[in-house]
């Protein structure tokens, strides 16, 4: 017994850190600003960003091109997913004031498994 509590901690402790983002940007697009960043996921399960908030207004998970609505972005277990135009990207709707070159916005972005990720993006 005490072998499997010793191999759960083990394996708790090779998993790594929490997901995380790099290399954000943003930039304005129609009906807000859009959030690029790279979301890393050093866990050995696939991690899914279902939600987020900001300040700076509403935030919405979008994909595709033309951009619809998502419920999720998944970031893969061991890997990444890139926020990009024409993939999947966060948008923050509903501004509380115009955004110009040089601002920064905040975002909080939940997963599934209650884990914030933090991404601060200067509009470019």
């Amino acid at each position: 017994m005490k072998f499997f509590a010793l191999l759960a901690i083990v394996a708790a402790l090779l998993q790594g850190k929490d997901p995380s983002a790099s290399d954000v940007t943003a930039a304005i697009v129609p009906g807000g600003v859009a959030i690029y960043a790279t979301l890393n996921n050093p866990t050995m399960y696939d991690a899914y960003a279902q939600s987020g908030t900001s300040d700076a207004g509403k935030v919405e998970l979008r994909d595709g091109d033309p951009p619809k609505p998502t419920a999720n972005i998944t970031i893969p277990a061991f890997g990444s997913v890139e926020l990009r135009a024409g993939g999947p990207f966060v948008l923050v709707s509903e501004l509380k004031t115009p955004p110009k070159a040089g601002d920064n916005i905040n975002v909080k972005l939940m997963t599934d498994g209650g884990v914030a990720i933090a991404i601060a993006a200067i509009v470019k």
